[in-house]
């Protein structure tokens, strides 16, 4: 497959809200403190799709609506970018009604986290374009979040990520118990692919199907939400017996929100441990990197591009540039 890059940000552009999933229609002046900061922040302009505050039942309008928005801010000349506002759970509606032609032949950034995981990775498998992992939209209302806007800034007005460093003033915004501290290594080793995955849910859903991202010699990340660790016991094991195991190069671990939680029997037992358990007999390397999930700062992962990772060294680049002139 050929990978595409979309072209880079300037000031002045006009950015895209759309809301593939849950309903933001409760939520106005979250989205004008956001967009505020935005256009302060970055320069841009945001612009809301049509049907980007609809509401049917749990979801931001039927799924003819939320696709319609999405093809259009591909179709739009004037639109630079796409932005995804928040996640939920319907945006696996969309991989069938997304126009994967006019995607490719209007090739630009489009970004999200959470349930967007599905369609990022839908995108980057049906036509190649370079998809971006790790902004919530209503993530900066009301927070300093000067390491992500970093790590904005250089995929997508710079171009090229580079090595990516931890954040120094890491924490979780939801206040959770967490015995996350920093970057570790789970099993030594080196690997070069492209990256892939994000939230566990949603990208297993597309598991077996047209729309799932090549696999074989590339670099996994995953990330859970609320999730116990004997569910992400379980969700590692439904990796390894579906042959996901057998085909990567490498396996990131984000931040799993929830799973420490000292009310559910288990939670105690060290995520390390679990990967190894449920990796053995596969000498991948795996690193554990908390910039990577829900309610903390995250780094801008670019889905489809190379990277690569020295697990014992903890070290993680981009070796290529994200976005292009």
């Amino acid at each position: 497959m050929k990978y595409i890059k979309p072209q880079k940000l300037k000031k002045g552009d006009k950015v895209g809200i759309v809301s593939p999933s849950n309903s933001i229609k409760s939520r106005i002046e979250k989205y004008n403190e956001a967009k505020s900061k935005f256009e302060e922040v970055l320069g841009i302009e945001i612009v809301p799709g049509r049907n980007a505050f609809n509401e049917f039942y749990y979801s931001a309008g039927t799924a003819n609506e939320r696709a319609s928005d999405i093809n259009d801010m591909f179709a739009d000349p004037e639109i630079k970018a796409i932005w995804f506002s928040v996640g939920g759970d319907t945006a696996i509606d969309l991989v069938e009604l997304l126009d994967y032609k006019s995607i490719k032949d209007n090739p630009k950034i489009v970004c999200g986290i959470s349930d967007a995981t599905t369609l990022l990775n839908a995108i980057t498998a049906k036509t190649g374009l370079i998809t971006y992992l790790g902004m919530e939209f209503f993530d900066f209302v009301g927070r300093d979040m000067s390491y992500e806007f970093e790590y904005i800034r250089k995929a997508w007005f710079d171009g090229r990520i580079g090595e990516i460093k931890p954040n120094p003033n890491w924490k979780n915004f939801d206040g959770l118990p967490t015995h996350y501290k920093a970057w570790r290594t789970i099993k030594p080793g080196k690997a070069k692919g492209r990256l892939i995955g994000g939230n566990f849910t949603c990208f297993s859903q597309l598991m077996n199907s047209p729309y799932m991202a090549e696999l074989k010699n590339n670099i996994l990340i995953m990330e859970t939400y609320k999730f116990h660790k004997k569910q992400i016991h379980r969700a590692l094991m439904q990796l390894r017996i579906n042959g996901v195991f057998n085909k990567i190069s490498g396996f990131i671990i984000g931040y799993c929100l929830g799973s420490d939680n000292p009310d559910e029997k288990g939670n105690e037992r060290d995520i390390k441990d679990i990967l190894l358990e449920t990796t053995g007999g596969y000498k991948f390397p795996i690193m554990e990197v908390g910039e990577i999930g829900h309610q903390v700062e995250n780094i801008i992962v670019p889905i489809g591009a190379k990277a690569k990772i020295n697990s014992a060294k903890l070290k993680f680049e981009v070796i290529e540039d994200v976005t292009v002139d």
